[in-house]
């Protein structure tokens, strides 16, 4: 059955998923905070945090990735491991959230509060590729006395699957392929017509996906595929063999059938009968 397309055809470059990294994951988290949280700036830990300097007039929170376990090996035939990340957040506020007789959540945003509103934006939530983010630990670090700020470090972690990178196999780029139409739906028969074998031994009939192929000698005597001659169905090539009755030049009459095939090559495609 032949096949028409709209135009040419180039063929398509297959790109991998991008995997689940360590940069992927951390973006998805200070995504996730920065959609549920808008009182304290939230960011990614900086590359130099010595000149770092909070600016916010409430807070930040930093999200810096701190390390991976990886589980035993769960195949025989290829490096595939269970894979645990954990994440910290900085949570450095300039609140801590109590005041002596007062109310504790304080008269803005806290550390406390902050530390709560992370716990409930992260806990549960789901990055594609991985299993959900839990809590793991949260702990006090320290208090800047000549800025008074308080930092606080929340840990959560999630697993995902480690795998060895695939191998670029030396196998040959498609150049041509040739859909053959089965069951007869298009067949055409063609009587005998005279052709001669080259001095390769070989006849090319015009059509290819041949089938119910005959072939007389002038005597009229009948050849035997699988004795004197192969037939390649696909490319419409008869071959004589050796040993065989059929000789070099000689002129034989040849019957046969073909049906409808699409020839694909890259970069375009040729519907042919």
């Amino acid at each position: 059955m032949g096949v028409m397309l709209d135009g040419a055809w180039n063929g398509v470059v297959f790109t991998t998923p991008t995997a689940i990294d360590i940069a992927t994951i951390e973006d998805a988290i200070v995504n996730r905070l920065s959609s549920q949280i808008n009182s304290i700036e939230i960011a990614h830990y900086p590359d130099r945090p010595e000149t770092w300097r909070l600016t916010h007039r409430v807070g930040a929170a930093l999200v810096m990735y701190k390390g991976a376990q990886y589980g035993d090996l769960l195949d025989t035939a290829a490096i595939i491991q269970e894979r645990k990340l954990e994440f910290e957040i900085a949570v450095m506020m300039r609140d801590l959230g109590w005041a002596v007789g007062g109310d504790p959540s304080g008269p803005s945003p806290g550390a406390y509060a902050i530390i709560e509103a992370i716990r409930t934006a992260l806990t549960g939530y789901r990055i594609a590729g991985c299993r959900q983010l839990y809590p793991v630990r949260e702990k006090f670090i320290k208090r800047d006395k000549q800025g008074g700020v308080w930092t606080y470090a929340s840990t959560f972690a999630l697993s995902t699957v480690a795998v060895e990178a695939s191998r670029t196999e030396g196998f040959p780029l498609f150049t041509k392929g040739i859909a053959l139409e089965e069951g007869g739906q298009t067949s055409i028969t063609l009587g005998a017509v005279a052709y001669t074998f080259n001095s390769s031994m070989q006849v090319q009939l015009p059509q290819g996906n041949v089938f119910a192929v005959s072939i007389v000698r002038p005597g009229g005597a009948a050849l035997i595929q699988g004795t004197d001659y192969s037939v390649d169905r696909a490319s419409g090539i008869v071959t004589a063999l050796p040993g065989g009755a059929i000789s070099a030049g000689e002129t034989v009459q040849i019957a046969y059938t073909y049906a409808e095939e699409v020839i694909a090559t890259t970069g375009q495609s040729e519907p042919t009968n």
